[in-house]
Order: structure tokens, then C-alpha cells, then sequence
């Protein structure tokens, strides 16, 4: 299962607006490590961010609602989502920072 799935699966919402949640979330992700494309070992989070970016809808900008005996409160992004993102993030030297280049997948030829 990809990301847009596992995006559409867990929220309900059609793929354009899985597509548009998995891009938000991957350019939080870049953004934060300083890097040109998102690990593997960082795909679940991305979905985890698209997801609360998701559920978030309607109420962007807003750190706590009230309504009647009901009080919400809202916190950028869950602490461990915070730290498993920072784990991945490429220290920089020099204003520059350094990135292995992405793996590919290079299947032999056949003789």
C-alpha cells in the first residue's frame, strides 16, 4: 500500500485530496531534515502528518475552541512525531548540508 492509499484508507477523502495532504506533509518532512526526498524509514510518519493535517481542516490557525461545556485544544504535531522527524534531519556544515544521494532500484540486466 503507497502513501496515497494508506492516506485514502484512513481518512475516507478521494485521492485528489490524499495526493494534496501527502504533499503537504512531504514538504513539512523536507523541510525539517534539510533533505530532497523523504526515507524510507520516514513514510509512516508522512502519512501520520497528512492524516492530522486531514483532521485538522476548519480549524487551521486556532490553538484551542470552546463550544458550550466542550473545550478543545489544539498542539502543532504530536512530540513524537516531532522526534522521529528530527532523527532523520541532515546537520549542516557550512550553511550546506550533505545528502546521500537517494537509492535507486537498479535490477541487474539480463545476459
Amino acid at each position: 500500500m503507497d502513501v496515497i492509499e494508506a492516506i485514502q484508507s484512513l481518512t475516507g477523502c478521494s485521492e485528489k485530496d490524499a495526493e494534496m495532504f501527502a504533499e503537504l506533509a512531504k514538504s513539512d518532512i523536507l523541510r525539517e531534515t534539510r533533505r530532497t526526498y523523504v526515507p524510507d524509514s520516514l513514510l509512516s510518519t508522512q502519512i501520520d502528518i497528512a492524516v492530522i493535517r486531514y483532521n485538522r481542516r476548519g480549524v487551521e490557525g486556532e490553538a484551542s475552541r470552546s463550544e458550550g461545556s466542550l473545550s478543545s485544544s489544539f498542539e502543532s504535531l504530536p512530540d513524537y512525531i516531532v522526534a522521529l522527524v528530527r532523527s532523520e534531519r541532515l546537520a549542516g556544515v557550512g550553511g550546506h548540508a550533505f545528502e546521500k544521494k537517494q537509492p535507486q532500484n537498479i535490477l541487474p540486466e539480463k545476459a
